[in-house]
């Protein structure tokens, strides 16, 4: 790999006006963080306190990161994934509580010294049906056995019919754009550089270090944290074991907020099915999260939307939806967060990814964990959560199964009947791994139904461990 200058611009906190950067050569830092999304920027102020020389990398900026795009909430209780979890052992449970716990807490404190507001709320696991029932009394068995708090609920307040809930008091909910931005302006101000539209294209591990080959040039580096949601390239055959998933979001204007549920807008909840409903309030609207799926494996994902649409009308006094947005996030084969050496035994190159969709609370706590092993301070829980790490064998089977249903490649040159007129035509073919991409028509965009990356109409790439756009034709 040619080592060439790096050319690009900080924008500061006004996201203009800024120089531009141009060093004679190769960038030089002791650690690049790679993804400016929350656990980016945690672990950058953390290394950048601990007095190491930083600077951040994002291939977009704050909006287009899965932080921005989440539902916002700050919670330990996440659903069934406790119980689910519970199958490796009550210590590895007591390790991932305490690894959310410890990232709930420093979001807390250093949220409140920026003047972030963050709003306490109760939370809830739902079952929405009777066969729910067994796995919501699975997640109560869980919280008792690690003392927490957790209370059953037999009438809590959501909108439909219920069979009772788990209750965990002291979570909470937050802006997370506001949060982001308030967390790289902070950043900004302390010196760390971050450099947005700034694409990583090759990890190139090297005797000194490691070598980037970026968008906008070389970067040179002690040592390197891929906080990308998924890890580009094939460094470590990571993304064999993860598996790409788009969640939908959407918000609505409440017509009547005395008709909700006595007590919903003290809460935020979940159902324990698959068939998922993420509710909150967020900033007077109601948010509906739910219906997601495997990345470029669903046919109609404008059916999905439509699926929540209608269920929100029915079940809430609303009118027409605010926004409707998606957000994509990964879940190893294990089930935990993998966070640690991307290639066993060496430290040159970090990860942190596989949040199967609770990123806030892991994101905090995963740069917790970078930051500790960088500056030889590591925290108690962190081997748990290294891809690598040896682990009890589960009490039930939890090896995931990452199958791929790809058509052939007969029409691996083409532009879709709902793509616009115009477009270039472009290879469906992923540079990442081979696999045939899907038209996502909702979307406007390629989706790899095998890795999810994901590309624009004109194959520029968006996500995914691709790091080169699909081939002109």
């Amino acid at each position: 790999m040619s080592e060439t200058p790096f050319d690009a611009t900080d924008p500061g906190d006004s996201g203009a006006g800024a120089p531009e950067i141009m060093a004679p050569g190769p960038l030089r830092t002791d650690v690049a963080v790679v993804g400016a999304g929350l656990t980016g920027v945690v672990t950058a102020q953390l290394l950048a306190d601990g007095g190491a020389q930083v600077l951040v990398l994002d291939a977009d900026g704050a909006r287009a990161t899965t932080t921005a795009r989440s539902t916002g909430k700050l919670s330990v209780l996440q659903g069934t994934r406790l119980a689910r979890i519970a199958r490796y052992g009550d210590e590895v449970v007591q390790d991932y509580l305490a690894a959310n716990f410890a990232g709930l807490g420093w979001l807390r404190r250093t949220l409140d010294d920026l003047n972030v507001p963050v709003e306490n709320r109760d939370d809830l696991t739902v079952a929405a049906t009777p066969e729910e029932v067994a796995d919501v009394d699975a997640v109560l068995a869980v919280c008792a056995r690690q003392g927490l708090t957790a209370q059953w609920e037999e009438d809590p307040p959501y909108p439909t019919r219920s069979y009772g809930a788990v209750r965990l008091p002291g979570q909470a909910q937050v802006d997370p754009l506001r949060m982001l931005s308030a967390l790289r302006a902070r950043l900004r101000s302390r010196g760390v550089p971050v450099y947005d539209g700034v694409r990583v294209r090759q990890v190139r591990r090297t005797r000194s270090g490691v070598a980037l080959r970026t968008s906008h040039g070389t970067v040179l580096a002690d040592r390197v944290v891929l906080a990308t949601g998924t890890p580009p390239g094939r460094l470590g055959g990571l993304f064999l074991r993860l598996e790409a998933g788009r969640s939908l979001l959407t918000t609505w204007e409440v017509t009547d907020p005395t008709a909700l549920p006595p007590g919903f807008t003290e809460t935020m909840s979940i159902t324990a099915g698959s068939s998922v409903r993420s509710l909150r309030m967020a900033g007077g609207l109601l948010m509906v999260g739910g219906e997601g799926y495997t990345v470029g494996r669903e046919r109609d994902p404008a059916r999905r939307l439509a699926v929540l649409d209608e269920w929100t009308r029915v079940h809430f006094p609303v009118d027409l939806p605010r926004h409707a947005w998606a957000a994509q996030d990964y879940t190893s084969d294990t089930g935990l967060p993998l966070v640690g050496p991307a290639v066993p035994g060496d430290d040159r190159v970090l990860v942190a990814t596989g949040y199967a969709k609770w990123g806030l609370t892991n994101g905090a706590a995963a740069g917790l964990a970078l930051a500790g092993r960088i500056l030889g301070d590591p925290v108690r829980w962190g081997p748990t959560f290294e891809p690598w790490a040896r682990r009890p064998a589960p009490r039930t089977s939890t090896a995931a199964t990452f199958g791929v249903q790809t058509k052939g490649w007969s029409c691996a040159a083409t532009r879709p009947s709902g793509q616009r007129p115009g477009a270039p035509r472009v290879s469906r073919v992923c540079p990442h791994l081979g696999g045939v991409v899907r038209w996502n028509d909702q979307e406007q965009s390629w989706d790899c139904p095998v890795h999810g990356s994901r590309f624009a109409p004109d194959g520029t790439l968006l996500e995914g461990p691709a790091t080169e756009d699909l081939a002109r034709r």
